[in-house]
């Protein structure tokens, strides 16, 4: 009799054990599934806050800097709507054809521009700094500085951007 009810008892542990691996199984599965939607949440967050990101906040025809041009000022406002649009190869075409695509981590800062400031030359270039204000958690004041320089043309090309 001892026996039959070991036999049983070890019968009903094993089934058990077993069924609680299979549960754990589709927990992980489960757990895959929502560790996956949070994920995808995040990235229609993210891509909702690319839309928070602007230029219209620039006043365009209001910068009257004798330092800025129109040439600066239209290069300047593509690299922007290029920044804003996450668009990398309008992006590309406004920057100078040395640099390559070490300022394309600048285009995954979702920004609301919002002011040129007044420009300043510095060795030969023309540095202008536009601000604006951080999208998402922790907004903050910020700012770049896009150097300008003329190449051997005589246009004007944004050489580095910090």
């Amino acid at each position: 009799m001892n026996k039959v009810t070991l036999s049983i008892a070890t019968l009903i542990f094993s089934a058990t054990f077993l069924a609680a691996c299979g549960n754990q199984e589709q927990a992980v599965s489960n757990n895959t599934a929502e560790s996956v939607t949070p994920d995808t949440g995040s990235i229609t967050e993210t891509d909702n806050r690319s839309t928070l990101s602007s230029s219209d906040n620039v006043k365009w025809s209001e910068i009257k800097d004798p330092l800025i041009d129109d040439a600066i000022k239209e290069k300047l406002k593509a690299s922007i709507e290029a920044i804003v649009a996450k668009d990398v190869q309008a992006f590309h075409k406004t920057l100078s054809p040395n640099i390559g695509t070490e300022h394309d981590y600048l285009l995954d800062n979702p920004v609301n521009f919002t002011d040129v400031d007044k420009a300043h030359e510095e060795g030969g270039r023309t540095l202008v700094q536009v601000r604006g204000k951080e999208q998402g958690d922790g907004a903050k004041e910020m700012g770049y500085t896009f150097y300008f320089e003329k190449d051997q043309s005589g246009e004007w090309q944004i050489i580095t951007i910090d």
